[in-house]
């Protein structure tokens, strides 16, 4: 198949990375802290307080609850659009990929739309994706390896917060 027509995630990938795995899945935990929502960090400590207000914590469930809003509807929980350049052929993720990540839709082009399981991303990759590389193929239309995906993949458009969510629940909850 020439490359402008490659699509598919998984063609390429044989082996498995567990420490890139657990350094997305680390990753993770790390970020989950930096998203926004309107709940504050509470301190039960006995320590006096900080000068400094607390930054607003994501709860994780919230994160993947707008994450799979979303992958399943183009829309994150505050209902905003998510928009794509150019303008995507579907109105969201689950469109193409179908709602539990597999893939497999035959697309114009002769594409046909990637299987986005943990499986798929992780297992059988010789370099697999991680949450960030998730990210810039959302975003970018950039696989993990640096090569660009076929342009029926939208580049999707949205806050690092929205993205960081759909790809968050993309990586943990396809399973």
């Amino acid at each position: 198949m020439p490359h402008a027509l490659r699509f598919r995630l998984s063609d390429r990938f044989t082996s498995v990375r567990p420490a890139l795995w657990a350094l997305g899945v680390l990753g993770f935990a790390l970020l989950a802290g930096c998203g926004s929502s309107t709940q504050q960090a509470t301190s039960t400590s006995s320590a006096a307080p900080s000068s400094a207000p607390s930054p607003p914590i994501a709860a994780p469930d919230q994160t993947l609850a707008n994450g799979k809003a979303i992958f399943q509807t183009g829309r994150d929980l505050q209902g905003t659009a998510i928009a794509a350049q150019p303008p995507a052929l579907m109105p969201n993720c689950a469109a193409c990929h179908r709602a539990d990540g597999s893939g497999g839709m035959h697309l114009p082009g002769g594409a046909v739309s990637a299987d986005l399981r943990h499986h798929a991303l992780v297992t059988v990759q010789k370099s697999p994706y991680t949450i960030a590389l998730l990210e810039r193929a959302i975003s970018k239309g950039v696989d993990n390896t640096g090569q660009p995906l076929n342009v029926v993949m939208p580049r999707w458009r949205m806050s690092q917060s929205d993205l960081h969510a759909v790809a968050q629940y993309v990586f943990t909850q396809l399973k």
